[in-house]
């Protein structure tokens, strides 16, 4: 970006709006706003509206948007997100935020964004071939190579959370069965755990037990760590990337990764591929923001 460009960066989450104003590689404004996805869809547009006017100015040259799900970045349209309002399917946020804002907005998946971020001003600026894997509610993915976003023939790219692990496994989110997103997620732990201990218990507790040693909790730590280890053995295998950069919120739970990553290394049949990073992102909770923004130079 030339020193004069502003652009507005915006992560639509389940919980809040996060945006920010981005000049070269920083974020030198941010906000944080309810996302109120219980009020339903309009409510959505609304406050992702509000969250945009608190930062916009004449100064900003685009808008670009962060949002989880299958998204439609030609034509600037929110196909369907797990995080948002059931009937949030088929919504031309593109063309809606452009009437308001008459601005130019880009529109895209939020782990292409955070892989984005991470692979130009992140952990991964060093490489040319950058895979991004982010560990949250779900396990959401992107691939960028040569500064570009790889999106596929129909921009369906890269679902590496949707790739088999467990053959006949647990019933993943999708409906399909031993996903690599029902064992290496927050929502997935919470289902392994009442399947191994038949009790109920949310993923703050679980971790907790867990690092008291709970036999419990720590099955299915071990069970999460297999299934993260070989879903990243599979994708270094298959893609040989430079670097595998990690995201999302149980990257603040090393106690999960960190393990996987030695287990990982262990499956990779080529020696040179044991020596790709598997790191940690730099950007934390910036990167889909400023991955948001690059957006316009796709």
């Amino acid at each position: 970006m030339a020193r004069s460009e502003i652009y507005l960066g915006v992560d639509v989450g389940g919980t809040k709006i996060h945006a920010g104003l981005v000049s070269q590689t920083k974020v030198i404004k941010q906000i944080r706003v309810a996302t109120g996805v219980n009020q339903g869809r309009p409510a959505v547009i609304n406050n992702i509206k509000k969250t945009i006017s608190e930062l916009n100015s004449s100064q900003v040259k685009g808008i670009g948007v962060s949002i989880a799900g299958s998204i439609s970045a030609d034509r600037g349209s929110v196909l369907f997100s797990p995080n948002l309002p059931k009937n949030f399917k088929n919504v031309p946020l593109g063309k809606i935020l452009k009437k308001t804002f008459k601005k130019e907005i880009r529109i895209e998946n939020d782990a292409n964004c955070f892989t984005l971020g991470e692979a130009i001003f992140g952990a991964g600026k060093k490489y040319d071939n950058v895979v991004g894997l982010t560990l949250g509610t779900g396990v959401g993915s992107g691939w960028v190579m040569n500064s570009k976003i790889y999106s596929g023939a129909q921009h369906l790219a890269t679902e590496l959370g949707h790739t088999t692990i467990v053959d006949h496994g647990i019933e993943c989110n999708c409906g399909q069965k031993g996903h690599l997103e029902i064992y290496a997620s927050g929502s997935g732990m919470i289902k392994l755990y009442k399947l191994v201990a038949g009790k109920k218990a949310d993923a703050y507790e679980i971790e907790k037990k867990a690092k008291r040693k709970d036999r419990q909790a720590t099955q299915v730590f071990h069970i999460m760590q297999e299934a993260l280890a070989v879903g990243l053995a599979n994708i270094i295998n298959g893609l040989n990337p430079g670097i595998v950069v990690l995201g999302g919120g149980l990257i603040r739970v090393p106690l999960f990764w960190r393990p996987a990553i030695a287990l990982a290394r262990k499956k990779l049949i080529y020696q040179p591929s044991k020596r790709i990073p598997i790191v940690k992102g730099k950007l934390g909770e910036n990167a889909a923001v400023l991955g948001a923004t690059l957006l316009f130079k796709q």
